[in-house]
């Protein structure tokens, strides 16, 4: 796991090195792509690229949660509170596909991210998590309260599996894995409407249920602002 520099000169030098990754990936493909030849284009030694990435997983993981930090920044300005449920979803949805679509390529490499059990997956997991209990808890009118505490995480697990199908959509412009994402808003924000039935929330607890192979969310620690946890490479 990428550690956190503490100092600028270590941030410059962490940016640099995930930049040259980037461009490295992108001209010779992730494969051809060493940590050796990062660091040389990069002009550092490669004891010292090691200190800052331990491998190139871990450049991916670093790249991921910055996206991730972005997609907090720029949603948390728009969740305001008074906004339809319906609304929420897609403010979440499209925020992430407005940082992270230049990435496609990397989608696989990404979802190895999310599968690994690191500490930096935690904190991806905790932003992800808090974008979504801010959804909900902004949404007039507020979903039904019998599912009110487990609808971010319900949102959380399905927002993973969409994920999931745009990183290997191979439709021109992830265009069906973005319809998807489209649809799913206003079916969410109905089925919610609906759980003030009992039936409706015995079903959604079913859902949650299936949808819950062992996901966990970390304990939430200040994660109302996880830009003063995640420094940026910019």
């Amino acid at each position: 796991m990428s550690i956190q520099p503490r100092t600028l000169k270590g941030q410059e030098t962490q940016a640099k090195l995930l930049h040259t990754a980037l461009d490295c990936f992108a001209t010779e493909g992730y494969k051809a792509s060493s940590m050796r030849v990062i660091a040389a284009r990069a002009g550092v030694s490669l004891s010292h690229a090691y200190y800052y990435f331990s491998s190139k997983e871990d450049i991916i993981a670093r790249l991921l949660l910055n996206l991730r930090t972005e997609q907090f920044e720029r949603c948390h300005a728009v969740l305001d509170e008074g906004n339809t449920l319906e609304s929420n979803i897609r403010v979440v949805f499209q925020s992430g596909l407005e940082v992270i679509r230049p990435y496609h390529e990397f989608g696989p490499a990404f979802l190895k991210v999310l599968l690994s059990q690191d500490l930096m997956e935690e904190e991806l997991a905790a932003i992800e998590f808090s974008l979504w209990e801010k959804a909900v808890a902004g949404a007039r009118p507020l979903p039904p309260l019998g599912i009110r505490r487990d609808l971010p995480k319900f949102l959380w697990l399905l927002s993973r599996q969409l994920f999931s199908a745009w990183a290997y959509d191979q439709s021109a412009n992830q265009r069906r894995s973005l319809v998807l994402m489209n649809n799913a808003a206003p079916v969410v924000a109905k089925f919610a409407v609906l759980c003030r039935l009992p039936v409706v929330r015995s079903l959604f607890e079913d859902i949650l249920s299936l949808m819950d192979s062992g996901n966990s969310i970390p304990e939430q620690k200040n994660t109302q602002d996880p830009a003063h946890r995640v420094s940026k490479a910019s």
